[in-house]
């Protein structure tokens, strides 16, 4: 089996990729690179794909998110070199970016992971296995719950609540207590609106000396 006969192995073994993995949050559906290596890589050791990365490039920066945290971004381009089991190699590789920022110093290992996840489903041609989404034409709304959430999450951060892999178990402990064992993933609109007033800094009103010194 060639490399060209192998990668077609592969492709027939992993149909689709479902997105399976959620942050429960801001409420979304991804594939992690956990959920996409436990697929694929049974299938590249069954047909005896060998796949090698080749770091071309990295960049990196200090940045400032809109919440106003500091972090660390990084950009590598890698290319993914495939050797079959004969020995010969895919020509060209397969060269992909990736990008990814973190607070610790996790930034490149993320990078690379978005990279090698990115890679696998482009070279494989893995699908969801969902239905299309341009499928029908949807005008989007900005939903309010996921507006007043992001508005507690940057409150949250502030405090310090929020860990570096983006947990929240702080900022879900001290909803809980004051929403008497409610689960902040659940709540309704109007309770996080009360429970972002709860954390928003209380303002005094300071009175004017009518311009005299």
């Amino acid at each position: 089996m060639n490399v060209h006969e192998a990668i077609t192995a592969v492709m027939e073994d992993v149909r689709a990729i479902e997105k399976g993995d959620h942050n429960s949050y801001h409420d979304f559906a991804f594939r992690g690179i956990d959920r996409v290596l436990n697929r694929v890589g049974p299938a590249l050791r069954a047909h005896g794909l060998v796949v090698t990365p080749e770091l071309r490039s990295l960049d990196s920066r200090d940045i400032t998110t809109s919440k106003g945290k500091r972090e660390r971004e990084v950009t590598v381009t890698v290319a993914y070199h495939f050797r079959g089991p004969e020995g010969d190699v895919l020509e060209p590789p397969v060269v992909v970016p990736g990008e990814a920022s973190d607070s610790g110093d996790k930034a490149v290992a993320k990078a690379m992971s978005v990279a090698q996840r990115t890679a696998y489903i482009q070279a494989f041609n893995i699908p969801t296995g969902e239905t299309d989404p341009d499928r029908h034409n949807i005008t989007r709304a900005v939903d309010p719950v996921v507006k007043v959430k992001t508005e507690i999450w940057a409150e949250a951060e502030k405090r310090g609540w929020i860990t570096d892999n983006d947990g929240y178990q702080k900022l879900a402990e001290d909803f809980a207590q004051w929403n008497q064992g409610g689960d902040i993933g659940e709540a309704d609109e109007k309770t996080l609106r009360d429970y972002l007033k709860h954390l928003e800094p209380k303002r005094t009103m300071r009175r004017g000396n009518g311009g005299q010194q």
